[in-house]
């Protein structure tokens, strides 16, 4: 019976044919966790149905052969290649959220076996998120800060209108957000039905859970807003 070697982060464990087999089924038709092999260089090696669902918008999208510069913005691919370097340096996994067509997203990065002769692979696993804080990750993970955006319905929104929805969805007064952000109660009215008038929506509830989706922050109004493609 042979064995494999599983390397995530600084722990190796040895599986035999069936269970490395049965992990690369979970992996492929998990039903909420998208899972993508990647080199340091930004190549796909396969990506799963979730995956490509959360970033392509389409289950039966090939990735054969492509690169992260084939399917996403310049910018956002140098940053996520700057992370992988990174961590080829320090070994860490790391752990980050973005927003992504509105929604909040989690994603970790683990080395994987490479050959010696390649660019070192990552499986980069993503799941929706609500902005969990109370999520528990280990200390030795890298927490990297993306300083990119795509807003996808909300990107309608201006920058003002941005921090009045994330403190809506924290459940604020009228009365509060204009303390918070120094402006009058009334100018945060006239903020909230342009909002809704934009986003389409009725009430603060509906506006409250498209923030939550998106798990909107207000520091998130000064990240740099990007496509969804190149």
């Amino acid at each position: 019976m042979s064995m494999h070697s599983l390397g995530l982060g600084a722990g190796t464990t040895e599986l035999t044919d069936s269970e490395a087999h049965s992990l690369s089924e979970i992996l492929l038709t998990h039903p909420f966790i998208g899972a993508t092999l990647i080199n340091s260089d930004g190549d796909f090696f396969w990506a799963n149905a979730r995956s490509k669902v959360l970033y392509l918008g389409r289950a039966d999208f090939d990735v054969t052969d492509k690169t992260l510069f084939d399917l996403f913005p310049a910018e956002w691919c140098r940053e996520r290649i700057s992370l992988m370097k990174r961590l080829n340096e320090t070994g860490q996994q790391a752990v980050l959220r973005h927003i992504r067509l509105g929604q909040a997203l989690i994603v970790t990065y683990h080395q994987m076996p490479t050959p010696a002769s390649e660019s070192q692979r990552y499986l980069v696993m993503i799941s929706e998120t609500n902005g969990d804080e109370n999520l528990l990750i280990a200390d030795d993970f890298l927490r990297f800060e993306t300083g990119l955006i795509n807003l996808g319905p909300l990107d309608s929104l201006s920058r003002r209108e941005l921090e009045v929805l994330a403190l809506i969805s924290q459940g604020l007064t009228t009365d509060e957000i204009a303390k918070d952000l120094h402006r009058s109660a009334k100018t945060i009215e006239a903020h909230r039905s342009s909002i809704a008038r934009k986003l389409g929506v009725k009430n603060r509830v509906q506006l409250a859970e498209l923030a939550r989706k998106a798990a909107l922050e207000i520091r998130h109004a000064d990240l740099k807003r990007v496509a969804v493609s190149p």
